[in-house]
Order: structure tokens, then C-alpha cells, then sequence
């Protein structure tokens, strides 16, 4: 899958260094992944939260979501923002 916008992981990992290993490994499985549908990316992700295109990952031992923007037939992930949030 193409992850568009990455340049918001790297803004993140600046601001939040503790996160720096927890979003290159989220930008890692998602650009490597093959995701055909929201099922096949809550098995991989279980506490994925969103439905339809638009899905928010929380990231590991921190309060920060990854919002994203998903179209599986283009296979294609938007990352909007990446901010704390309520997990």
C-alpha cells in the first residue's frame, strides 16, 4: 500500500521522540501491507477505529492517533494527522 504524506510521521517523531520507533513501524507494515478490505486491516491492527475511508491508529505506549484516509482499491493511505487523542 503507498502511504501518501509521510512527511507527518516525521514531523511526529520530532515532536514526539518516544514515538519515533512505534511510527516507523506502523508506516513500515502499512506501506508493505496488501490491505483488500477493512477486515483484512483489523486483523492486522486490532485496535484500529474507523470505518468506511477513514481509520485512526493508536500508537503503542503513547496517547497519539494516526488519522488516516484509506482507499483499498488503489491501495492507497492517506495520513492526515497525527496527534493525541483519547485511546
Amino acid at each position: 500500500m503507498k502511504v501518501v504524506a509521510i512527511d507527518r510521521i516525521k514531523e511526529a517523531q520530532q515532536r514526539y521522540p518516544a514515538a519515533q520507533n512505534h511510527l516507523m513501524g506502523w508506516y513500515q507494515i502499512v506501506s508493505q501491507g496488501d490491505f483488500k478490505n477493512e477486515q483484512e486491516l483489523r486483523s492486522t491492527f486490532g485496535d484500529v477505529r474507523g470505518f468506511n475511508h477513514e481509520f485512526k491508529f493508536p500508537v503503542p505506549e503513547t496517547t497519539l492517533l494516526i488519522h488516516t484516509l484509506i482507499n483499498f482499491e488503489s491501495q492507497v493511505a492517506l495520513i492526515e494527522e497525527i496527534k493525541p487523542g483519547s485511546h
